[in-house]
């Protein structure tokens, strides 16, 4: 490499000073193994979320994410064991982009189903982020028809995920046998399934359907935050934005249902705060891990990887909670991850 600006790093398609604005020289190895790490935290972060306690609690989505944010908040700082404390405003904005974002997913993943929510805002997130990464940011892309054609592979196998959910024999509601879900108690004690009713299904499509473009956007303020601080360093920022998000949501949900006359919801702290935190101890891994990803494969391509969290979810969904059921479902389950892991494959070998 030459010393000037427009040395190229001939594998990655990156100009020097573009490597010098994220941080450090990109390894595709180390992008790869984070992408991986994070797909499996954050496919299993909703798993707490659909735990038969939480359920029957009917825990509020609100203080449910109370306890996600002090679960981020709290881990965000174990980088300073490996990076020096910096602050960016730019974590504060994707920390206020996180809150509400889990927020509405925790309603989508209540209402509509652990594997068809997530498969639905997986897809939306794939095609959000490459937009973001290699329109807005001008991350250069090998093969653009063949990073598209991979794009399209992956959305195709995550859409036969979510329809492997609602085939005969697979279903996102669940019966008495199934774990989880099996009855509830109205607000007067009396007994009743715990069903997901069609209207209540719509408003979790809905859900997830904005959780899928703000998730695709939720790494933009990083790319922004790249001037002030590198990789890791952009974690405590966000959990003090986490935080600070958090607070600012209760308030307004307080002001809120003061004024229609209701009281505010209990924090279930015997029922709740394990299942919750725990969601939040997943999420921030897969976010430092997507972090990591994003920083080695660029926007573009890291962070359509890193949506293939969605296999993971959905086996959580076929051997826990028993969403597909039957050989015919679990076999489009298999066939649609095999599609998404072949677009993967592309995207790894055209996308950079």
């Amino acid at each position: 490499l030459t010393s000037t600006n427009h040395a190229v790093f001939p594998r990655r398609g990156r100009t020097l000073h573009e490597a010098e604005n994220i941080g450090e020289a990109m390894d595709p190895t180390t992008g790869f193994a984070a992408a991986l790490a994070s797909t499996v935290f954050f496919g299993s972060f909703g798993v707490p979320i659909k735990s038969q306690a939480i359920v029957q609690a009917q825990v509020d989505p609100v203080v449910f994410q109370c306890y996600k944010t002090a679960a981020c908040f709290c881990s965000s700082w174990l980088a300073l064991l490996f990076v020096d404390f910096k602050f960016t405003w730019w974590g504060v904005v994707g920390a206020a982009i996180w809150v509400g974002n889990g927020t509405v997913a925790i309603i989508a993943v209540q209402k509509a189903g652990l594997s068809i929510a997530q498969a639905l805002w997986s897809g939306l997130s794939i095609f959000v982020g490459f937009l973001w990464g290699a329109y807005v940011f001008q991350e250069p892309v090998r093969d653009l028809p063949m990073a598209l054609f991979a794009l399209l592979l992956m959305a195709c196998g995550m859409a036969g995920t979510a329809y492997a959910v609602t085939m005969k024999g697979g279903d996102s509601l669940c019966d008495d046998g199934a774990k989880g879900h099996q009855k509830l108690l109205d607000p007067d004690g009396d007994e009743v399934k715990y069903r997901t009713k069609e209207n209540n299904k719509m408003v979790g499509l809905m859900c997830a359907t904005y959780v899928g473009f703000a998730n695709g956007s939720f790494m933009t303020p990083l790319k922004y935050a790249n001037k002030e601080v590198k990789g890791l360093e952009y974690l405590v920022s966000f959990g003090m934005g986490a935080a600070i998000s958090t607070v600012f949501l209760y308030w307004v949900y307080y002001a809120f249902r003061t004024a229609t006359g209701r009281p505010m919801p209990p924090w279930h702290w015997d029922v709740a705060a394990k299942p919750a935190l725990l969601t939040g101890l997943l999420w921030s891994a897969g976010n430092a891990s997507s972090i990591l990803a994003i920083q080695h494969l660029g926007l573009a391509v890291g962070w359509p990887l890193v949506q293939c969290q969605l296999i993971v979810s959905t086996v959580w969904g076929i051997v826990y909670y028993k969403e597909v059921t039957g050989a015919a479902a679990v076999g489009v389950f298999v066939t649609s991850a095999l599609v998404v892991l072949a677009g993967v494959v592309v995207l790894g070998t055209h996308g950079m």
